[in-house]
């Protein structure tokens, strides 16, 4: 029996059916996508703090022939560290390389989730589904 001017029960059984389904793997990806962004905020906040003090670090001096042993021992491990603050700062870029690259993917997953899936009678479809 259908309700005149209304929606006939089998458009809304599909609608409902669709709208949940699309609902619960949204939602899911949308909390995939907001981890992801603060992850990739966090990552670019330490790369910055790592650049920062890799900067701060970097000897002035490069002759050092002035010096006293201890004095240039101690450059030694201030450029030692440098070092390892740039490998560092490298790894956090490929870390945010690969942040980014899941981001797109969620991205694109969010777009196929919310179209239409194959197969599903175009009379049925809800009004508000891209076709």
């Amino acid at each position: 029996m259908e309700i005149p001017g209304g929606i006939g029960w089998a458009e809304r059984v599909v609608t409902h059916l669709f709208q949940t389904n699309t609902f619960v793997a949204t939602y899911a990806l949308e909390a995939r996508l907001d981890a992801l962004r603060q992850q990739r905020m966090l990552l670019r906040l330490l790369r910055d703090d790592v650049d920062v003090a890799a900067s701060g670090i970097t000897a002035t001096d490069l002759t050092c022939s002035w010096r006293s042993e201890a004095q240039r021992g101690y450059d030694d491990q201030r450029n030692d560290l440098a070092g390892e603050l740039r490998r560092a700062a490298g790894l956090l870029d490929t870390a945010l390389t690969e942040v980014n690259a899941a981001i797109d993917e969620v991205g694109a997953e969010m777009t196929a989730a919310t179209r239409l899936a194959p197969g599903l009678a175009p009379d049925l479809v809800p009004t508000w589904v891209p076709r």
